[in-house]
């Protein structure tokens, strides 16, 4: 009897063990899935100047792509950065983060300048494909989104915070430009996104910045890497710079992102390039690499330790 009851403790492990792979590595079967982002967080100390920081890291990416016999299609200037602020906002209670939701805010710069135009979105994530798919972040009627098509992602952090392996989360958006800022209220933002008037949130309700700190992004997109089968990864390097109760810290990150076709599934060979890559990365240049989570929930998480 024993026996058996450790036979089926042992299949039962491989089983879940097997599952888990599956989960982690087999996002082409996920449905309705357009695309995936692989996210590295790196080590802020190597970017206390920061073009110097995207420098180096981009030696090493190139010199890990070539061990590992992935092609890089360079970007005309691939160490050209742009310029924005990120904002998050919510309500004080964080209604929205609640619900799955969060509102997001660019301001992009031109030499220092920032753009008249404001881009807001409104994104649902969740670890569940098929409830991230669902959910509702449709634009109203007198607005007009700035793509046509609003697209199921998943994002991939590798070695996060939260379990040390890699974490998968699933989301869609829908992002619009706007002329002015409206008024930072739920009730103005529900004519832009009507899902918000029916989340139980008195739409008089401010919505006020997370972390009463808006990020300075500054991006470089150095190219693509050709994982062969037609699988390229667009490449992004970042920093964040934001300032948490009174210190300035900075958030680097590597990513490289894909989109998914209905009518082709790439090879095993070109998929296990794309996901052991930033692997590889870690284990070349394991002091550049530190534990993982989305840049925005260190905002989220302040807020929480805070409030």
């Amino acid at each position: 009897m024993k026996r058996n009851i450790l036979i089926v403790i042992i299949i039962s492990i491989v089983f879940i063990g097997c599952c888990n792979v599956k989960q982690k590595n087999d996002l082409q079967n996920v449905v309705n899935l357009n695309s995936s982002e692989y996210k590295l967080l790196l080590n802020p100390s190597y970017f206390d100047d920061y073009n110097i920081g995207f420098e180096e890291y981009w030696s090493i990416i190139k010199e890990v792509a070539a061990e590992q016999d992935i092609p890089i299609i360079e970007s005309e200037n691939p160490l050209k950065p742009s310029h924005k602020n990120i904002g998050f906002f919510d309500t004080k209670d964080m209604d929205l983060r609640k619900n799955g939701y969060m509102l997001r805010r660019k301001i992009k710069f031109s030499n220092g300048v920032p753009k008249s135009q404001v881009e807001f979105s409104l994104k649902f994530r969740s670890i569940n494909p098929e409830i991230a798919n669902t959910a509702d972040v449709k634009i109203g009627d007198g607005f007009t989104p700035k793509h046509d098509e609003i697209e199921l992602e998943s994002d991939i952090v590798y070695y996060s915070v939260a379990n040390g392996d890699l974490e998968t989360t699933f989301s869609i958006q829908n992002i619009i430009e706007l002329e002015n800022n409206p008024q930072m209220k739920i009730g103005e933002f529900a004519k832009i996104y009507p899902v918000l008037a029916t989340l139980d949130i008195d739409l008089d309700e401010e919505l006020k910045l997370v972390a009463n700190n808006e990020p300075v992004e500054f991006m470089v997109r150095p190219g693509k890497l050709d994982f062969g089968d037609g699988l390229y990864g667009r490449m992004d390097m970042t920093i964040w710079f934001v300032e948490l109760g009174g210190k300035q810290i900075s958030i680097p990150e590597f990513s490289f992102d894909h989109p998914f076709y209905k009518d082709k599934k790439y090879d095993n060979d070109a998929m296990e390039r794309c996901t052991s890559y930033i692997n590889k990365l870690e284990e070349k240049y394991p002091d550049w690499v530190v534990p993982g989570k989305l840049k925005a929930v260190y905002l989220f998480d302040f807020m929480k330790q805070n409030h």
